[in-house]
C-alpha cells in the first residue's frame, strides 16, 4: 500500500487478534491527513471503522487520550497473550521432563537387573560348582549380556540428546570396546565359552554396573535423582557420593586387564580357524593381527578413559571443598555477629 505520506516503521506497531491483524501506523510529520492512501479514490477493500474515525477539527486532547487507551489495551492484550504462550511452554517443558523422568528410570532399572542377574549368576554358580561353573557361565548368561551391552549404546544417545549431563565420547568409547569384544571375540569362537577368562570377565562387568547401582553410581544415581537426595540421610548420601567417585579405582584397572587378557587367549584360536580373515588377491586380511592392534587401541582408550574419571573425582572433591570453606565462613561470620 502506499500511504498518503511517509509513516515512521520505528515506531508503528501491529497485533494479532482472532478476527484479523491490526496495524498502528504512526506518522512521521505531525500533519492532518485528508485520506489513508495516496490515490484519491479509496480501494474497495478499504473499510471505515467509524468507532476510531476522527475529523480535522476534533481536538489534539481526544485524540490523545484514544490514541493512549489503545496503546494501553494493546499493551494488554499483548501481556495476556505472552502469559498464556509461557504458559503454554511451561506445560510442555513439566510434560517433557516427566516423560524424561520415566524413561530413564525405566532404562536403569532394566539395566540394573540385568548385571544383577548376571552377577548373582556367575558368583552363586562358582560357590556351588567352583571351577566347572566355567564351562556353563556363556549358556546362562551370554545373552543378557549382549541385550546389555546392546542397550548400553542409549547412553551415548542420553549424552548426545543432553538427557544426562555428561560428555557422549567415554560412554561412546566404553560401550563400543565392550561390544567389540563380546561380539567380535568371544560369540564368534565357541571354544571361548568354557574359560575362566569369560567368567571373570562378565562377573567384573556386571560388578562396576551394581555396585554403582548400590552405592548409587550410575543406573541410580539418575533413580535416587528422581526421589530426591533430600530424602535420603546426610551421612549415607556423603557415602554413597564417596563410592560413586571411589569404587571405579580398582574395578577399571582390572576391567581392562581381563578385557586384553582376553582377546590376548582368543588369538590362537582365530589363527587355527581363520575367521574374519580374507584372501583379497595379493592381499590378505589377517583378523588376528586386528585384534592385536586393537590391543593397542585398548590401551589408548582406557588410559583416556581413565583420565576422564580421574578428572570428574578432582573436580567434585575441589566442589566439596569449596562448599565446606564456604560453609564454614558463613559459620564464623554468624559467630562474630553472634558475639557483636
Amino acid at each position: 500500500m502506499d500511504f498518503f505520506k511517509q509513516v515512521d516503521p520505528e515506531k508503528s506497531m501491529y497485533r494479532t487478534t482472532p478476527q484479523g491483524v491490526e496495524f498502528m501506523l504512526m506518522k512521521q510529520d505531525k500533519q492532518w491527513w485528508s485520506r489513508l492512501v495516496e490515490q484519491e479514490k479509496r480501494p474497495g477493500f478499504l473499510k471505515v471503522d467509524f468507532d476510531k474515525w476522527r475529523d480535522e477539527g476534533d481536538s489534539e486532547s481526544e485524540a490523545e487520550e484514544e490514541k493512549a487507551k489503545r496503546l494501553e489495551a494493546y499493551r494488554q492484550e499483548s501481556l495476556k497473550k505472552f502469559e498464556e504462550e509461557m504458559k503454554e511452554e511451561m506445560e510442555s517443558r513439566a510434560a517433557i521432563k516427566y516423560l524424561k523422568t520415566w524413561w530413564l528410570f525405566a532404562y536403569n532399572f532394566f539395566q540394573f537387573m540385568g548385571y544383577s542377574f548376571i552377577f548373582v549368576s556367575c558368583v552363586i554358580r562358582y560357590m556351588m560348582y567352583h571351577r566347572d561353573s566355567f564351562k556353563d557361565t556363556w549358556e546362562f548368561t551370554g545373552q543378557m549380556m549382549m541385550t546389555c551391552q546392546l542397550m548400553a549404546f542409549l547412553e551415548y544417545v542420553h549424552a548426545e540428546v543432553g538427557l544426562v549431563n555428561s560428555k557422549p565420547i567415554f560412554p561412546l568409547i566404553q560401550t563400543l570396546g565392550r561390544n567389540f569384544i563380546l561380539f567380535m571375540v568371544i560369540y564368534p569362537e565357541e571354544l571361548m565359552y568354557p574359560l575362566p577368562v569369560v567368567t571373570y570377565l562378565f562377573t567384573t562387568w556386571s560388578c562396576i554396573e551394581v555396585a554403582r547401582y548400590i552405592f548409587r553410581f550410575r543406573y541410580p544415581f539418575y533413580m535416587f535423582n528422581l526421589i530426591g537426595k533430600e530424602n535420603l540421610p546426610a551421612k549415607i548420601y556423603k557415602v554413597m557420593q564417596w563410592l560413586r567417585y571411589s569404587i571405579w579405582i580398582p574395578l577399571y584397572p582390572l576391567g581392562f586387564l581381563l578385557e586384553a587378557y582376553c582377546i590376548f587367549t582368543a588369538v590362537p584360536y582365530y589363527e587355527r580357524s581363520e575367521k574374519f580373515s580374507y584372501q583379497y588377491g595379493k592381499y590378505r586380511l589377517h583378523y588376528p593381527l586386528l585384534m592385536k592392534l586393537y590391543l593397542m587401541m585398548l590401551a589408548a582408550g582406557g588410559t583416556l578413559l581413565l583420565k576422564y574419571m580421574v578428572r570428574q573425582r578432582r573436580r567434585k572433591a575441589a566442589v566439596k571443598r569449596g562448599k565446606e570453606r564456604e560453609r564454614a565462613a558463613q559459620e564464623r561470620a554468624a559467630a562474630h555477629q553472634h558475639i557483636d
